[in-house]
């Protein structure tokens, strides 16, 4: 049985469940573990995010790690205290001149902030998770931890600044499902979690769609209880897929065609990227273009002591991609880059639409603006962000029924995957995106295809093309 055919039957079984149809509607994430039994079959669990209508117990789901909704217990009491100072700061403020503040009202603020603190503290000391089982001998092998100690352990471990678990932490799929499996000696072989449901507002989320367990609750959990071997679905897809190629460089700048799956500039996963294996000479020169200018072939053999990208390519986005030979020419770019003085052109995929265009969009061709912000539990993903998010502007045209040049006029991260992606944008998700894309395929199908802009140095017109493998 694969992926595909276990999330189908629980979608199966979601839908048996009329009593839950309004809230999953809304959205949810779900999820399943492989694992082996005794007998070398293949069996799986299953588990939901939070709650549904209050209740982490739904049989046939693996429980909550910690049930804290008990309606007279420690959680619910503490909780309904603080709701109540809530309730009086509010009545407080309502007789107030508008801004004006009291040390009454501040000092109860306080309080709240204090009362919340400690009930969240206390709340995450309950949540106690169980490390996948070890070999009898081995007496280094960790015990139980609260994920309060898990986080501390993994920020010193890591380096990382989340010391203290976000709100809702241990309460997804894949800690319950580990939790689960580790407490009573399974063989687990994966996980997976998927999307039921409609998009929250802001995040793109497809039914029935694979996603990767979340960077800010999960992975520090992930990182304590994932058992040796298991597997997490969709998995990473780390392989380049094609070579680097030099396009043009002078004594200033180096542009490479960068494949698809390989990172720009290193990371902290120490996977392979390409400013390193330009600086040891890991590519393959295929000649270089340079229009506007006479072309010195002596800059076949690329030699730099200072290598610096202008600008990043997203993994699994190839193209053109330019690195300084030095600091001022560094600075010089980025200042132009910045003052968007340099034309870019990237050319995408689309998959067929599931929203009905926008009020006002062009079929063939306009401007998308979207505001764009880090969603932050999800780490690297981006979110539509009205309110706060910074401007991110894309102009488009569709070539034919799917295919799309794209002309970013800000730079924001993952900035035309979105804007492709979400409702208020094409609604049409880049084929083979990983992260808001519907569509799995062997590659995503984005490459930065033209770079253009007025040499800082030379003044020159510089026009770098490489044509979209695709």
């Amino acid at each position: 049985m694969n992926y595909k055919q276990i999330r189908d039957l629980i979608i199966k079984d979601i839908e048996a469940h009329a009593e839950w149809r309004e809230e999953v509607n809304c959205g949810k994430m779900f999820g399943f573990l492989v694992y082996e039994d005794e007998d070398g079959k293949e069996r799986f669990l299953k588990a939901y995010s939070g709650q549904i209508l209050g209740r982490s117990d739904w049989e046939g789901y693996v429980p909550a790690i910690f049930d804290y909704l008990q309606p007279d217990g420690y959680f619910k009491t503490h909780e309904a205290e603080i709701t109540a100072l809530n309730h009086k700061i509010k009545e407080a403020e309502a007789l107030l001149p508008k801004g004006k503040r009291t040390r009454e009202v501040e000092a109860m603020k306080q309080e709240r902030k204090e009362r919340s603190q400690a009930l969240q503290r206390w709340l995450f000391s309950q949540f106690v998770i169980t490390p996948p089982p070890t070999p009898q001998e081995d007496n280094n092998a960790e015990g139980e931890a609260s994920v309060l100690k898990v986080f501390t352990d993994y920020a010193q471990r890591t380096g990382s600044k989340q010391t203290v678990p976000p709100g809702g932490t241990g309460e997804c799929c894949a800690p319950k499902l580990l939790n689960y499996a580790n407490k009573h000696g399974l063989k687990v072989k994966a996980i997976a979690e998927f999307w039921y449901g409609d998009s929250p507002k802001g995040i793109i989320r497809h039914h029935g769609q694979f996603y990767e367990p979340c960077q800010a609750k999960c992975m520090p959990i992930l990182w304590y209880m994932l058992p040796e071997g298991c597997k997490v679905y969709p998995f990473m897809r780390n392989t380049p897929k094609g070579e680097i190629r030099i396009l043009w460089q002078d004594q200033w700048f180096v542009a490479i065609d960068k494949p698809a799956g390989l990172l720009s500039v290193p990371g902290k996963r120490q996977l392979p990227n390409a400013q390193t294996m330009l600086n040891s000479s890991q590519f393959t020169v295929h000649g270089s273009q340079l229009r506007g200018s006479n072309h010195n072939s002596q800059f076949l053999t690329f030699n730099s002591q200072f290598l610096k990208a202008v600008h990043r390519l997203d993994m699994d986005t190839s193209g053109i991609l330019l690195f300084a030979k030095t600091e001022e020419a560094f600075v010089r770019m980025q200042r132009m880059w910045g003052e968007n003085s340099v034309c870019k052109e990237y050319v995408a995929i689309v998959s067929d639409s599931n929203y009905p265009p926008p009020l006002g969009r062009g079929l063939r061709g306009g401007v998308i603006s979207l505001p764009l912000s880090a969603d932050f539990e999800n780490r690297p993903m981006q979110r539509v962000d009205y309110e706060d998010g910074k401007e991110a502007i894309t102009r488009y045209e569709f070539t034919n029924e799917n295919r799309v040049r794209l002309f970013p006029l800000t730079g924001r991260t993952h900035q035309l995957r979105v804007h492709c992606a979400h409702p208020d944008g094409l609604g049409r998700p880049i084929l083979g995106d990983p992260l808001y894309g519907n569509s799995p395929a062997e590659r995503m199908f984005l490459h930065a295809t033209r770079l253009s802009f007025i040499h800082p140095f030379t003044g020159e017109r510089i026009d770098i093309t490489s044509p979209a493998p695709f």
